[in-house]
């Protein structure tokens, strides 16, 4: 494993990666939901693992300064793709019987270059209209309006239904 300059001089005993994301559920007339996707949230790497040796306390001395500059830097993880991390949490534990320092980590993703997604928008449908009626009247697609309302046809809008149209 790697973050920024330093390279663990051998992997962590145990690496947890964890990723999730944040859905809304919207009630629709007809009583049915619409779930959306709301946002992802920052991956977050945690693990723990122990040096040994004479360098151990170097070891942890160079990770405690990296944890107090407050950068993101690129960390390479055994198995997972490079990620964008800020180092957010670090501590450790001497074992003096055997010249060791366990230790804990946790890297949370940098996610300033991620775009927004835009706010939910929605129509109330009028008597008569379907969803080529509401995507041209909202400059959307007929296709957005379809899987964002879980519509079969065009046509399975009735008047009154709440449409999710962003």
């Amino acid at each position: 494993m790697q973050f920024k300059d330093f390279v663990f001089p051998t992997n962590p005993s145990k690496i947890e990666i964890s990723s999730s994301s944040s859905c809304a559920a919207d009630d629709i007339y007809d009583g049915s939901n619409v779930v959306s996707n709301i946002s992802t949230k920052p991956v977050t790497v945690t693990g723990s693992g122990e040096f040994y040796g004479e360098r151990a306390a170097e070891y942890c001395a160079v990770l405690s300064n990296m944890l107090r500059d407050r950068t993101w830097g690129w960390l390479f993880t055994p198995g997972a793709a490079a990620l964008k991390a800020y180092f957010t949490d670090f501590s450790y534990e001497r074992d003096c019987t055997k010249n060791s320092f366990a230790y804990t980590f946790k890297f949370v993703e940098n996610c300033s270059d991620v775009k927004a997604k835009r706010e939910i928008t929605k129509v109330v449908a009028e008597s008569g209209e379907n969803a080529f009626d509401i995507a041209n009247k909202c400059s959307v697609t007929v296709d957005d309006i379809m899987k964002l309302n879980d519509l079969k046809t065009p046509f399975d809008i009735k008047e009154g239904s709440e449409v999710t149209v962003g």
